[in-house]
Protein backbone atom coordinates (compact mmCIF):
# COMPACT_ATOMS: atom_id res chain seq x y z
CA UNK A 1 0.00 0.00 0.00
CA UNK A 2 2.78 2.50 0.99
CA UNK A 3 4.67 1.58 -2.48
CA UNK A 4 1.39 1.91 -4.36
CA UNK A 5 0.83 5.45 -2.63
CA UNK A 6 4.43 6.82 -3.34
CA UNK A 7 3.59 5.25 -7.17
CA UNK A 8 0.25 7.69 -7.22
CA UNK A 9 1.41 10.56 -5.79
CA UNK A 10 4.87 10.81 -7.92
CA UNK A 11 2.84 10.17 -11.32
CA UNK A 12 0.14 13.16 -9.81
CA UNK A 13 3.44 15.50 -9.05
CA UNK A 14 4.93 14.67 -12.42
CA UNK A 15 1.42 14.75 -14.62
CA UNK A 16 0.87 18.22 -12.87
CA UNK A 17 4.32 19.31 -14.07
CA UNK A 18 3.82 18.02 -17.55
CA UNK A 19 0.57 19.82 -17.75
CA UNK A 20 1.73 23.29 -16.78
CA UNK A 21 4.79 23.13 -18.87
CA UNK A 22 2.66 22.40 -21.68
CA UNK A 23 -0.05 25.06 -20.99
CA UNK A 24 3.07 27.29 -20.70
CA UNK A 25 4.23 26.27 -24.38
CA UNK A 26 0.72 27.04 -25.28
CA UNK A 27 0.32 30.75 -23.77
CA UNK A 28 3.80 31.68 -25.43
CA UNK A 29 2.85 30.26 -28.74
CA UNK A 30 -0.15 33.02 -28.29
CA UNK A 31 2.26 35.25 -27.24
CA UNK A 32 4.39 35.33 -29.91
CA UNK A 33 1.28 35.86 -32.17
CA UNK A 34 0.26 38.44 -29.85
CA UNK A 35 3.33 40.49 -30.23
CA UNK A 36 3.79 40.42 -33.96
CA UNK A 37 0.27 41.38 -34.33
CA UNK A 38 1.39 44.62 -32.11
CA UNK A 39 4.11 45.29 -34.23
CA UNK A 40 1.96 45.19 -37.38
CA UNK A 41 0.24 48.38 -35.41
CA UNK A 42 3.64 50.17 -34.34
CA UNK A 43 4.34 49.65 -38.22
CA UNK A 44 0.81 50.93 -39.18
CA UNK A 45 1.60 54.03 -36.82
CA UNK A 46 5.08 54.72 -37.83
CA UNK A 47 3.88 55.46 -41.71
CA UNK A 48 0.99 56.92 -40.61
CA UNK A 49 3.19 59.25 -38.73
CA UNK A 50 5.55 60.03 -41.28
CA UNK A 51 3.17 60.50 -44.44
CA UNK A 52 0.50 62.62 -42.77
CA UNK A 53 0.09 65.24 -40.06
CA UNK A 54 -0.09 63.23 -36.47
CA UNK A 55 -3.16 63.43 -34.91
CA UNK A 56 -3.54 61.87 -31.89
CA UNK A 57 -7.34 61.37 -31.17
CA UNK A 58 -7.31 59.79 -34.95
CA UNK A 59 -4.58 57.45 -34.18
CA UNK A 60 -6.05 56.13 -30.79
CA UNK A 61 -8.62 55.00 -33.56
CA UNK A 62 -6.71 52.95 -35.19
CA UNK A 63 -7.44 48.80 -34.49
CA UNK A 64 -7.75 45.99 -36.85
CA UNK A 65 -7.98 42.76 -36.83
CA UNK A 66 -5.79 40.57 -38.93
CA UNK A 67 -6.17 37.09 -40.99
CA UNK A 68 -4.36 35.05 -38.17
CA UNK A 69 -7.42 35.51 -35.93
CA UNK A 70 -5.00 38.18 -33.76
CA UNK A 71 -5.95 41.94 -33.65
CA UNK A 72 -4.16 45.28 -32.49
CA UNK A 73 -5.25 48.41 -31.44
CA UNK A 74 -2.96 51.93 -31.26
CA UNK A 75 -2.15 54.35 -27.89
CA UNK A 76 -1.11 57.36 -28.86
CA UNK A 77 0.33 60.56 -27.80
CA UNK A 78 1.91 63.68 -29.08
CA UNK A 79 3.99 64.74 -26.01
CA UNK A 80 6.35 62.78 -23.52
CA UNK A 81 6.59 63.31 -20.07
CA UNK A 82 10.64 62.91 -19.98
CA UNK A 83 13.40 61.98 -22.30
CA UNK A 84 16.24 59.61 -21.83
CA UNK A 85 19.19 59.40 -24.01
CA UNK A 86 22.59 58.28 -24.00
CA UNK A 87 25.86 60.27 -26.39
CA UNK A 88 28.93 58.86 -26.99
CA UNK A 89 31.69 61.42 -27.57
CA UNK A 90 30.87 64.79 -30.08
CA UNK A 91 27.18 62.78 -31.07
CA UNK A 92 24.27 65.24 -30.30
CA UNK A 93 20.33 65.33 -29.53
CA UNK A 94 17.96 67.25 -31.02
CA UNK A 95 15.19 68.49 -28.63
CA UNK A 96 12.36 70.05 -30.52
CA UNK A 97 10.39 72.72 -28.17
CA UNK A 98 7.76 73.29 -31.02
CA UNK A 99 4.51 72.13 -32.61
CA UNK A 100 5.94 70.36 -35.45
CA UNK A 101 2.90 71.67 -37.45
CA UNK A 102 3.01 75.29 -37.30
CA UNK A 103 4.02 78.23 -34.98
CA UNK A 104 1.21 78.66 -32.72
CA UNK A 105 1.74 79.02 -28.60
CA UNK A 106 2.21 75.71 -27.05
CA UNK A 107 -0.84 74.47 -25.02
CA UNK A 108 1.92 73.82 -22.28
CA UNK A 109 4.58 76.72 -22.87
CA UNK A 110 7.70 75.84 -21.45
CA UNK A 111 10.43 78.35 -19.37
CA UNK A 112 12.63 76.09 -18.36
CA UNK A 113 14.43 72.84 -19.12
CA UNK A 114 16.32 70.57 -16.70
CA UNK A 115 18.88 68.40 -17.59
CA UNK A 116 21.00 65.61 -15.35
CA UNK A 117 23.40 63.15 -16.69
CA UNK A 118 26.40 61.20 -15.95
CA UNK A 119 29.89 60.20 -17.04
CA UNK A 120 33.21 61.25 -15.49
CA UNK A 121 34.78 63.72 -17.05
CA UNK A 122 32.19 64.71 -19.65
CA UNK A 123 30.50 68.05 -20.41
CA UNK A 124 27.03 68.97 -22.59
CA UNK A 125 27.55 71.92 -24.71
CA UNK A 126 23.66 72.74 -25.15
CA UNK A 127 22.89 74.83 -27.96
CA UNK A 128 19.69 76.45 -28.43
CA UNK A 129 18.02 78.57 -30.88
CA UNK A 130 14.59 81.09 -30.48
CA UNK A 131 12.05 82.63 -33.08
CA UNK A 132 8.86 83.70 -32.14
CA UNK A 133 5.20 82.86 -32.65
CA UNK A 134 5.37 85.10 -35.27
CA UNK A 135 8.01 83.66 -37.40
CA UNK A 136 10.76 86.12 -36.11
CA UNK A 137 14.31 84.35 -35.78
CA UNK A 138 16.14 85.34 -32.70
CA UNK A 139 20.09 84.61 -32.24
CA UNK A 140 20.74 81.13 -31.15
CA UNK A 141 22.80 80.93 -28.17
CA UNK A 142 25.03 77.91 -26.44
CA UNK A 143 26.47 76.97 -22.93
CA UNK A 144 28.85 74.22 -22.04
CA UNK A 145 27.96 72.49 -18.92
CA UNK A 146 30.12 70.07 -16.92
CA UNK A 147 28.64 66.83 -15.81
CA UNK A 148 29.16 68.21 -11.84
CA UNK A 149 27.06 70.48 -12.32
CA UNK A 150 24.24 68.28 -13.20
CA UNK A 151 21.44 68.60 -12.99
CA UNK A 152 21.37 71.70 -14.82
CA UNK A 153 18.64 74.04 -15.26
CA UNK A 154 18.58 75.54 -18.92
CA UNK A 155 16.41 79.07 -18.66
CA UNK A 156 14.36 80.26 -21.51
CA UNK A 157 12.72 83.13 -22.80
CA UNK A 158 9.08 84.01 -22.53
CA UNK A 159 6.91 80.80 -22.84
CA UNK A 160 4.09 82.26 -24.05
CA UNK A 161 5.83 84.23 -27.22
CA UNK A 162 8.81 81.55 -27.99
CA UNK A 163 9.53 78.49 -29.53
CA UNK A 164 12.89 76.92 -29.38
CA UNK A 165 14.87 73.79 -31.46
CA UNK A 166 17.41 72.91 -28.08
CA UNK A 167 20.52 70.50 -29.06
CA UNK A 168 22.86 68.84 -26.72
CA UNK A 169 26.38 67.50 -27.96
CA UNK A 170 28.67 65.14 -25.43
CA UNK A 171 31.98 66.86 -25.06
CA UNK A 172 35.35 65.42 -23.76
CA UNK A 173 33.73 62.06 -23.08
CA UNK A 174 30.65 59.57 -22.83
CA UNK A 175 27.20 61.48 -21.67
CA UNK A 176 25.19 58.68 -20.14
CA UNK A 177 21.80 58.47 -18.56
CA UNK A 178 20.40 61.76 -19.87
CA UNK A 179 17.41 62.90 -18.50
CA UNK A 180 15.28 66.06 -19.68
CA UNK A 181 12.08 67.17 -18.28
CA UNK A 182 10.29 70.43 -18.92
CA UNK A 183 8.83 73.24 -16.87
CA UNK A 184 6.52 76.10 -16.86
CA UNK A 185 6.96 79.50 -15.74
CA UNK A 186 5.42 78.36 -12.56
CA UNK A 187 7.89 75.72 -11.95
CA UNK A 188 5.22 72.79 -12.56
CA UNK A 189 6.43 70.34 -14.98
CA UNK A 190 4.77 69.87 -18.83
CA UNK A 191 5.14 67.87 -21.38
CA UNK A 192 7.37 68.05 -24.05
CA UNK A 193 5.99 68.59 -26.96
CA UNK A 194 7.05 67.66 -31.35
CA UNK A 195 7.38 63.69 -30.08
CA UNK A 196 4.97 61.19 -30.96
CA UNK A 197 4.97 58.10 -28.73
CA UNK A 198 2.79 55.14 -30.36
CA UNK A 199 1.40 52.10 -28.36
CA UNK A 200 0.74 49.13 -30.29
CA UNK A 201 -1.49 46.44 -28.06
CA UNK A 202 -1.60 42.99 -29.51
CA UNK A 203 -3.92 40.51 -28.53
CA UNK A 204 -4.56 36.92 -29.81
CA UNK A 205 -6.67 35.22 -30.13
CA UNK A 206 -9.62 37.64 -30.45
CA UNK A 207 -12.47 37.03 -28.40
CA UNK A 208 -11.29 35.28 -25.89
CA UNK A 209 -11.02 34.85 -22.16
CA UNK A 210 -8.05 33.32 -22.34
CA UNK A 211 -6.21 35.79 -25.35
CA UNK A 212 -2.32 36.09 -24.56
CA UNK A 213 -1.76 40.14 -24.73
CA UNK A 214 1.54 42.19 -25.70
CA UNK A 215 2.46 45.57 -26.22
CA UNK A 216 5.24 47.74 -28.08
CA UNK A 217 6.08 51.04 -27.27
CA UNK A 218 8.17 53.55 -29.59
CA UNK A 219 8.42 57.22 -29.69
CA UNK A 220 10.39 59.36 -32.11
CA UNK A 221 10.34 63.23 -33.11
CA UNK A 222 7.57 64.19 -34.82
CA UNK A 223 9.59 65.45 -37.39
CA UNK A 224 13.21 63.95 -38.58
CA UNK A 225 15.94 65.73 -36.47
CA UNK A 226 18.45 67.68 -39.50
CA UNK A 227 20.69 68.94 -36.92
CA UNK A 228 22.89 65.30 -36.83
CA UNK A 229 23.72 66.15 -40.24
CA UNK A 230 26.09 68.99 -39.25
CA UNK A 231 28.15 66.76 -37.12
CA UNK A 232 30.17 65.70 -40.54
CA UNK A 233 32.45 67.85 -42.88
CA UNK A 234 32.75 66.76 -46.72
CA UNK A 235 35.67 67.66 -48.36
CA UNK A 236 36.26 67.84 -51.86
CA UNK A 237 38.63 69.44 -54.51
CA UNK A 238 35.69 70.62 -56.59
CA UNK A 239 32.92 72.97 -56.07
CA UNK A 240 29.81 70.60 -53.97
CA UNK A 241 26.14 71.65 -55.73
CA UNK A 242 23.11 70.44 -54.68
CA UNK A 243 20.85 69.51 -57.55
CA UNK A 244 17.24 68.16 -57.54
Amino acid sequence: MLIMASIVTASAATSRLVINEVLQSFQLDKSIVAFYAAEAGVERGLYQARHFDFNATEFNQLAADLPNNSSYQLVAKGAEDALYASLNQDESYQVDLFDANGLSVLANPIRSLRISWTGVGSWLEIKWTPWTTSGVLDNPQSVKVSQVSSPYTLQLYDSTAYLYRVRLIARNALASNIQITAYNSLGVQVPIPGRVSIKGLGKYPVNSAQASAQAILVTMPQKSPVSGLYDYVLYSEEDIKKEN
